[in-house]
């Protein structure tokens, strides 16, 4: 249950995976996998394993797919599409690096994307996987701090339209473009600081200027929250408003960390939190992840995001084991690209451990 409409996913599917060997192969492959976690790997009631058929459905979705990438209207093909989607999905099941994922996301379905462009008379199978893309690939830009194409002026002014349009207000769907816009925000702040000598840092005018849209960035944050609040009163708590409270708590962090780690901002008015403040945060994101994995449909993946900018900021032993502890639940879920993550934050504590010993005064 990556988003809210997922469940009717396979009726649109369906048709798509009965005539797409391209689509067959890449879904078997994942189901392989799967079934592979789910016996340990022995072969049922035959010679083969689950993961020898899930690596052949792999290679064999692979090869069709860059034959079909010279195709004149592949970027229309949802077949396609989906395929790049699945095939991502078995790296995050399979590779431990999550490579493979981003090259999927960022090189072939962002790729197709921005070739088809944005429109909104899109197909129900072609808007399920919009959605699906934005949520994973707003995660991606925040956990790579890469650029992502939904940040550029035609994709927002696209999910604009299909915001305006809609019954009702989706907290989900606007923290999504919060998450969005926020990545762009922090890359352009890391571009404009780089153009800065260091000495001039702390005189120059376009630092003040930083932190004054941060601010506004972290209010239009803090705004989200207070609808969302008011929503969630009327319609009481369900597992997508959890996930959206937790990139709520992880979004305000990550702001933060923009302007917190270093000292120009020290004397300015910006969007910092205290350690206070960010400890509340940590608490409430590692509950509601443990919500989220333990009574809902919704896949660990979707918490990386958010389980990393905990990390980053957890000081306490006991903060630490919890995180990890959600991080292995989400590896025995399949998810086997929760290892790095686990694996980049013990080598950050380390560090930091490390330099706290060494500033301690004798």
């Amino acid at each position: 249950m990556f988003t809210m409409g997922f469940a009717s996913i396979v009726s649109d599917l369906l048709p798509l995976i009965s005539t797409s060997p391209l689509l067959y192969h890449a879904v078997i492959a994942v189901g392989a996998l799967d079934a592979n976690r789910h016996t340990g790997g022995r072969a049922l009631k035959r010679d083969k394993s689950p993961y020898v058929d899930a690596m052949t459905s792999y290679h064999k979705s692979m090869g069709i797919l860059r034959s079909s990438l010279g195709n004149r209207d592949v970027m229309q093909q949802e077949d396609v599409l989906w395929t790049t989607f699945f095939l991502g999905l078995f790296e995050l099941l399979s590779d431990e690096s999550g490579e493979g994922w981003v090259k999927h996301m960022l090189y072939g379905t962002s790729k197709m994307l921005q070739l088809a462009g944005p429109n909104d008379c899109m197909s129900s199978a072609r808007r399920m996987f919009y959605d699906l893309f934005r949520v994973l690939e707003a995660s991606r830009a925040l956990l790579y701090n890469e650029e992502t194409i939904l940040s550029q002026e035609c994709w927002l002014g696209l999910q604009k339209s299909l915001s305006s349009s809609a019954t009702r207000w989706d907290p989900m769907e606007e923290i999504i473009t919060l998450m969005i816009e926020t990545s762009a925000f922090s890359l352009r702040v890391g571009a404009i600081i780089d153009m800065i000598a260091e000495a001039e840092r702390f005189t120059d005018p376009s630092v003040a200027l930083i932190a004054a849209e941060g601010l506004h960035v972290q209010e239009t944050i803090y705004n989200w929250h207070t609808k969302a609040l008011l929503q969630l009163v009327q319609d009481g708590p369900n597992p997508y408003s959890n996930l959206a409270l937790l990139y709520y708590h992880a979004l305000l962090i990550f702001v933060s960390g923009n302007y917190d780690y270093f000292r120009y901002w020290d004397n300015i008015a910006a969007p910092v939190l205290s350690h206070a403040e960010i400890s509340e945060h940590l608490t409430t994101m590692v509950y509601l992840s443990g919500e989220v994995l333990c009574h809902s449909n919704i896949p660990g993946v979707m918490l990386l995001f958010p389980l990393t900018v905990a990390g980053a900021r957890a000081r306490r032993v006991d903060q630490r084991l919890e995180i990890l502890n959600l991080l292995n639940q989400i590896f025995c879920k399949g998810f086997v690209v929760a290892n790095k993550i686990r694996d980049n934050l013990l080598e950050r504590w380390a560090d930091r451990d490390q330099e706290q010993t060494i500033n301690v005064p004798t």
